[in-house]
């Protein structure tokens, strides 16, 4: 038995892919792991696509049996199982790519528009008018992001503040525990996280619904702890980011949602009332002495 457990420990080298190994392993398996070695072999990008509660959920197993399956085949957990996924696929097709690099701008381009069309199919259109009103009604907007988010949070803030909305943006973490920590009733809080399980944005948001804030995520798993912690959601992609192309789509998704905030935003403002247009026009003029 202590051989055999050697054995499964061993991790996955760079050379071998993780279908050769869950091949490999396949006969020391117990019966409900050959249950998720099936659900790897058969659906990968399923996997690669969907969080590691959704996986749970579809076999119908815990999520911790999910997780023991992963370093059962050798890895530390599940985001790498969807990493060594993604390697193994691109792996395939890897030589008629070469073969078409010249072309990549636009692969990339059709890319950014199938996500947009995508995002602009399946958003929550109740949720996103929801959105709108809290933001339009609140009398200040904290919105928190890290890593790649941050920058995003910050463009968000960028267009509520030229709206003319008391807007701010925290990308450091004490920063953004204080800040949620003296909103009220009268605000609302933004969290934005592609893949809605970043530990330090989540208790910000649920730092700023207990001291009674509007709490409003902006994320690409509609399933994942950010939007336990929210009010509204806003889910902009179905994917995960196991490689570059996915992290792309997600990025993509997340900033055509922000600049539909900010249109939406904009034209409710201008019908409700001709001050906000005042507000608008006051944007303009600050900046008109910056450009040559």
């Amino acid at each position: 038995m202590s051989d055999q457990t050697q054995k499964v420990a061993e991790p996955v080298t760079n050379g071998a892919t993780i279908f050769a190994k869950i091949q490999s392993l396949y006969g020391t398996l117990s019966v409900t792991e050959k249950r998720i070695a099936d659900f790897v072999l058969n659906s990968p990008e399923k996997i690669m696509y969907s969080s590691v509660t959704q996986v749970a959920d579809e076999l119908q197993v815990a999520q911790s049996t999910v997780t023991r399956f992963t370093k059962t085949i050798g890895l530390h957990g599940f985001q790498e199982l969807k990493i060594r996924l993604a390697q193994a696929t691109e792996r395939s097709t890897s030589n008629a790519d070469a073969e078409e690099d010249d072309s990549l701008p636009m692969k990339m381009a059709q890319t950014a528009a199938n996500s947009v069309l995508d995002v602009a199919s399946y958003i929550d259109r109740e949720a996103l008018k929801e959105t709108i009103d809290t933001l339009a009604a609140a009398r200040r907007i904290m919105i928190y992001g890290l890593g790649e988010s941050g920058p995003m949070a910050q463009l968000l803030k960028m267009k509520l503040t030229g709206l003319g909305l008391m807007a701010d943006a925290h990308s450091d973490i004490h920063m953004q525990s204080i800040s949620a920590a003296h909103l009220d009733e009268r605000d609302a809080a933004v969290a934005i996280s592609q893949q809605g399980s970043t530990k330090d944005v989540v208790a910000a948001l649920r730092s700023a619904r207990s001291a009674g804030a509007k709490t409003i995520c902006i994320t690409g798993q509609s399933k994942s702890p950010i939007t336990e912690a929210s009010d509204i959601r806003l889910v902009c992609s179905q994917r995960g980011i196991a490689n570059i192309v996915d992290s792309f789509k997600s990025k993509t998704s997340i900033l055509f949602v922000i600049e539909l905030i900010a249109v939406s935003l904009t034209l409710q403002l201008s019908e409700d009332n001709a001050m906000a247009e005042g507000k608008l026009w006051k944007t303009t003029a600050s900046i008109l002495d910056k450009l040559y």
